[in-house]
């Protein structure tokens, strides 16, 4: 009898530390619907704030707010990183200074998907250069983002972007 409670504490023991050495993503079980389409929701926005900041503004301190450390851009066969991409904002602000346009952007959004601690969206991208009531330009994209979670946030960490011709 003594060398069955053993084994049964034993038993327990083992299973009640297996348990909490688990991530905290397997203890809690799956993400309820509510909270899957806030992350998308989340997500979505990101990628629109970041397009503000960023890519309109052309804010290199926003960079650090939106993007992981490791984050690549794959546009056309080219890969940016976030220094990259920081030189590139430095010049166009120059260019944008002096010429006094500004970019807008508009988003279709035409897919999400949510994988626990990362999410994928797809979706147009049309960009429009302005300088006062004059539109100067206009782009389209067809793209695609990965979030994941980073210190607690959602960050961009993969962006993929492809020039829609018309």
């Amino acid at each position: 009898m003594k060398i069955t409670i053993a084994f049964a504490l034993i038993g327990f023991g083992l299973l009640a530390c297996s348990e909490s050495s688990a991530p905290a993503e397997q203890q809690t079980g799956p993400i309820d619907r509510q909270q899957v389409q806030h992350d998308i929701d989340t997500v979505k926005n990101l990628v629109m704030q970041s397009f503000e900041d960023i890519w309109s503004d052309l804010d290199t301190q926003k960079i650090e707010a939106h993007h992981t450390r490791d984050f690549m851009l794959l546009e056309n066969g080219v890969v940016w990183n976030n220094d990259s991409v920081a030189s590139y904002l430095i010049r166009e602000r120059e260019s944008m200074e002096a010429q006094q346009y500004q970019r807008l952007n508009r988003f279709d959004f035409l897919k999400s998907e949510h994988h626990g601690h990362a999410i994928w969206v797809a979706y147009h991208n049309y960009g429009t250069w302005v300088k006062g009531p004059d539109t100067l330009g206009t782009a389209h994209w067809l793209e695609s983002a990965i979030a994941i979670k980073d210190e607690g946030r959602w960050k961009l960490q993969q962006l993929h972007s492809t020039r829609v011709r018309k």
